[in-house]
């Protein structure tokens, strides 16, 4: 007859086996990690916002880049426009403007720039730095950096990094103003 600890490890065993037994599989293609960091709070000349749907759009799924987690800011009407920065690809000049911003000038090389924003390589050059401000009244959506799975490159996991999903939608919408080339990215300074 097997003694009492034998028996309630076996059931503490069976317990374990029948919890991991129900625990579904990852969807492949789906990051198994959760968010890293947390959302910074607004900067000044910014508040609070709600906006759902503006969300939506910044916030990306597992393996997808974009934000992990956001919240909404809105840019106050009587203060001066916070300064946002954008890393982009002199080779596609349409992309000077786009949707991917941070409030912090970018440092180090491209590649540490991209690894820290979930950035994959085949997405652009990364050569290029503009530095602009938040038109009066914009709303933009902040937060750490979803994992993006770069095939054939390695997939890049979440960041503590915060991202500034700006809803620069056409050459009509652009919620930036007062732009600035600021040169080569990396800065050979």
């Amino acid at each position: 007859m097997p003694s009492p600890l034998r028996l309630a490890a076996s059931a503490s065993l069976s317990l374990i086996l029948i919890g991991c037994a129900a625990t579904p599989p990852a969807k492949l293609g789906e990051s198994a990690t959760a968010c890293v960091g947390s959302v910074l709070p607004p900067p000044g000349g910014m508040k609070a916002a709600q906006n759902p749907e503006l969300l939506s759009k910044a916030v990306g799924a597992p393996g997808n880049g974009g934000l992990c987690e956001g919240a909404v800011y809105q840019q106050d009407l009587a203060a001066a426009g916070v300064v946002v920065y954008r890393v982009w690809d002199s080779a596609k000049p349409d992309s000077r403007l786009g949707r991917w911003w941070s409030f912090s000038k970018p440092q180090g090389t491209v590649a540490q720039y991209q690894a820290a924003n979930a950035i994959c390589p085949a997405w652009g050059q990364l050569d290029s730095v503009v530095r602009c401000q938040l038109k009066a009244g914009a709303q933009v959506a902040v937060g750490p950096v979803q994992s993006a799975d770069c095939a054939p490159d390695p997939s890049l996991p979440p960041s503590a990094v915060n991202q500034v999903y700006v809803p620069n939608t056409s050459p009509d919408d652009i919620q930036v103003e007062n732009c600035e080339d600021e040169g080569a990215f990396p800065s050979s300074m």
